[in-house]
């Protein structure tokens, strides 16, 4: 499996100048989400979470009249350097850092070329419930994620944080990525905010663990702006 390895890496190379988001994750990051993987509105904006699923983040955590995506608000915050206490303390992460559906690349000569590629990233998206799997191309594509996905926490290593893995896909690859540290706190259980799961009452106790320390950070930072 060595030489498919090397295969799949090689496409990852390519896809990742075109179509990566990276991490937003900044020295006063405190509270730092781990998401699964971008799509169309996080790659028009180069941000995790920049379509509906960061809307229903932002309303949870800033009330229910800031429906702006989460995402777009760091991004803007960082890159005008508004230093907003609020968005300041939050970090923003993907276990992978191309989407893992092929649609949201939109380019029909790139899905072509690569759709053998996206067959397995898109199997290996679905397969939440399985460590290990029977197809060893699958196994393959899931260590080169989880490779790439541990450097990236590697890198956040010593850091005094809060991780919020939302879903059981990013909760599945931070268990896998066996990266920890005394520095981070770690919330279980926190769903994916996709399809307005943060809403559900099977939620509303680690949905409020999320909301209090999201205060406390601010707090400690100085500000509600």
């Amino acid at each position: 499996m060595d030489g498919l390895k090397e295969q799949f890496e090689r496409i990852f190379e390519q896809l990742e100048q075109q179509f990566y988001v990276k991490s937003w994750v900044s020295e006063r990051s405190k509270l730092i989400f781990i998401l699964e993987s971008p799509h169309v509105q996080e790659l028009k904006y180069g941000a995790p979470v920049s379509g509906s699923s960061g809307s229903t983040m932002s309303k949870h955590l800033f009330g229910s009249e800031f429906g702006k995506p989460l995402g777009r608000l760091i991004a803007k915050n960082t890159e005008e350097a508004l230093h907003r206490p609020s968005l300041d303390v939050i970090g923003l992460m993907n276990v992978c850092g191309i989407p893992m559906q092929r649609k949201a690349y939109g380019q029909p000569e790139v899905i072509r070329k690569h759709g053998a590629f996206f067959d397995v990233l898109e199997a290996v998206r679905k397969s939440n419930q399985q460590d290990v799997y029977r197809n060893g191309s699958w196994n393959v594509m899931q260590e080169v994620i989880l490779e790439r996905f541990r450097a990236r926490l590697n890198g956040i290593k010593g850091k005094t944080c809060t991780l919020v893995p939302c879903g059981r896909f990013a909760q599945k690859f931070y268990r896998l990525a066996g990266v920890s540290d005394p520095s981070w706190t770690v919330i279980h259980g926190v769903p994916h905010p996709s399809y307005n799961s943060w809403d559900r009452e099977r939620y509303r106790g680690e949905i409020h663990k999320v909301q209090q320390a999201f205060i406390s950070a601010r707090n400690a930072l100085g500000g509600l702006n």
